[in-house]
């Protein structure tokens, strides 16, 4: 198991880091003061099992650095490190697993350790599927996710589009707006669509697919299956994948459509 700690205090980041190392389960473990370096971080490395996350720190509390932990590495097990009792509940909301208490024994710890990894056997792997070709959607387990916005599902569609690439709210806006000025107004209705898109993957059980750094989002093209990278991945033995449509409906697609549309007519002339 690779273990992460996130203490602005570096004493006791260390003396963490020790401690999880002599446990027999955690192979590997990386240490952060600043909450901020350790959320880029796992948005970018996938194999974090465990995060050890003190709770009053600047910059960003652990209680929201957990929050954002649980978009971008839904599998990770938070563990919340403190010496306040009174932030138990807030705990229980962003879905921590434990709660250790300031001072405490390498005992406690290892109960942590040993029950991420109890834990960890009973994450069901999900087979998420994305249909680009034709109409835009998802399926998890072949059922399809429910958008309750039309935005957020757009918003979806066009990372997937850029096919692991970042996408800022700037470029975000004009693609799903591409008619509105960018002011506060869009800018609202955008946070809107975010907050909605979160609400679906985590509904879906699929919220690992979608990471949000730094006003910069994407998704991890790994966590899915789509007919169109399929496609551009060889396209003269997946030919009879493209029908002649690609994300219908959606105007930021149309590049892309052409694209697959020119790709298409050249491996058929050479039929």
């Amino acid at each position: 198991m690779k273990a992460m700690i996130v203490d602005d205090e570096r004493i006791a980041s260390e003396e963490l880091y020790d401690i999880c190392l002599s446990h027999h389960l955690i192979d590997e473990a990386v240490v952060f003061n600043n909450p901020a370096d350790a959320l880029v971080y796992i948005a970018k490395n996938d194999d974090i099992d465990v995060a050890f996350l003190d709770i009053e720190m600047p910059v960003m509390t652990g209680l929201e650095l957990a929050r954002r932990i649980n978009v971008v590495s839904r599998d990770t097990k938070i563990i919340f490190v403190t010496g306040f009792k009174e932030y138990a509940y807030d705990a229980y909301r962003v879905k921590a697993i434990g709660y250790i208490l300031k001072p405490y024994d390498d005992e406690a710890v290892f109960e942590e350790i040993d029950k991420a990894k109890t834990l960890s056997f009973f994450v069901a792997s999900k087979e998420i599927t994305v249909k680009a070709f034709g109409y835009f959607d998802v399926f998890v387990d072949k059922r399809p996710v429910y958008f309750s916005s039309a935005k957020s599902k757009e918003f979806l569609a066009l990372l997937v589009d850029r096919q692991g690439g970042s996408v800022s709210t700037e470029q975000a806006i004009s693609a799903l707006w591409p008619e509105r000025e960018y002011d506060e107004t869009v800018q609202s209705l955008f946070r809107k669509v975010l907050k909605s898109l979160r609400t679906s993957l985590s509904d879906a059980g699929i919220s690992d697919i979608f990471i949000d750094v730094r006003n910069q989002r994407s998704v991890d093209t790994s966590k899915f299956s789509c007919d169109y990278y399929t496609f551009m991945e060889n396209p003269r033995e997946h030919i009879d994948m493209f029908r002649g449509e690609y994300m219908e409906g959606y105007a930021f697609a149309k590049p892309t459509a052409n694209r697959i549309k020119n790709k298409y007519y050249e491996i058929k002339g050479t039929f």
